[in-house]
C-alpha cells in the first residue's frame, strides 16, 4: 500500500506537467504565468522597499533653529548710536513719560556681569516704546517703573549686535534688581529676536 502511494506521489509532477510540455502554445503559456506572477510580487514590494530606504535613520530634531535665525540677523558691532556717540556712562537716551502723580517703584538694570554694552528698550504690553537706556559693560542703571505692570525688554548687545527679548514685571523681582544675562541660565529668559524686531 505505501509503496503505491509512493508511486503515485512520484508520478504525479509527470502527469500534471506533461500536458503542458506536449505542444508549444500550452509552454508559453505556463511560462507567461509564471512571469506574470513573479512581476506582481515585485510590484506589490517595491513601495515598501522604497519607504525602507527613504525613511531617515537616527533623525534628530534641531530645535535651535529660531537661536541661528536671530543669529544670523545679528549687525553688529554697532559703532554709534545713529549717528551720535554712545554715552561715556550710563543714562537714559529715551525718558519715560509718566503721569503726574504716577505710583513708581525705583528697578535697577544690572549689567555688571557682563563685558560689553548693551542698549535696552522698555516697552509696554501695546509695544509702546516707554524708555530707551544705554548701560556700558560692567555697569548698572536705575529706573523708576510701575509696579503692577508687565514689561517687554528688548536688549541688544552692541558688541555683536545680537537682539534680546524677555517679559518681567517689577513685582516679580523681590530685589530690585534685573540681571541682564542673556542666556537661559539666568533669572530671567532672555529669547533672540531678529533685528527688524528689536
Amino acid at each position: 500500500m505505501l509503496f503505491r502511494v509512493a508511486r503515485w506521489l512520484f508520478q504525479l509532477p509527470g502527469k500534471v506537467f506533461a500536458p503542458i510540455f506536449r505542444s508549444r502554445l500550452t509552454l508559453v503559456i505556463f511560462f507567461a504565468v509564471v512571469a506574470a506572477g513573479i512581476f506582481a510580487i515585485k510590484q506589490q514590494r517595491q513601495p515598501e522597499e522604497i519607504f525602507t530606504l527613504a525613511a531617515p535613520q537616527n533623525y534628530v530634531i534641531q530645535r535651535e533653529a529660531p537661536l541661528r535665525e536671530a543669529r544670523e540677523h545679528c549687525v553688529g558691532p554697532l559703532p554709534d548710536n545713529q549717528g551720535q556717540p554712545w554715552p561715556a556712562s550710563a543714562g537714559f537716551l529715551h525718558q519715560p513719560d509718566w503721569k503726574t502723580g504716577s505710583k513708581l517703584q525705583a528697578f535697577t538694570l544690572d549689567n555688571q556681569h557682563n563685558k560689553f554694552a548693551v542698549l535696552v528698550k522698555l516697552e509696554s504690553a501695546a509695544r509702546q516704546t516707554l524708555a530707551e537706556v544705554f548701560l556700558p559693560a560692567a555697569s548698572s542703571f536705575n529706573i523708576k517703573l510701575q509696579p503692577d505692570t508687565s514689561y517687554v525688554m528688548k536688549v541688544k548687545d552692541i558688541n555683536s549686535g545680537c537682539s534680546f527679548r524677555t517679559v518681567f514685571s517689577v513685582a516679580d523681582n523681590h530685589d530690585g534688581r534685573l540681571p541682564l544675562t542673556l542666556t537661559a541660565e539666568g533669572s530671567e529668559r532672555y529669547h533672540p529676536i531678529t533685528n527688524s524686531k528689536f
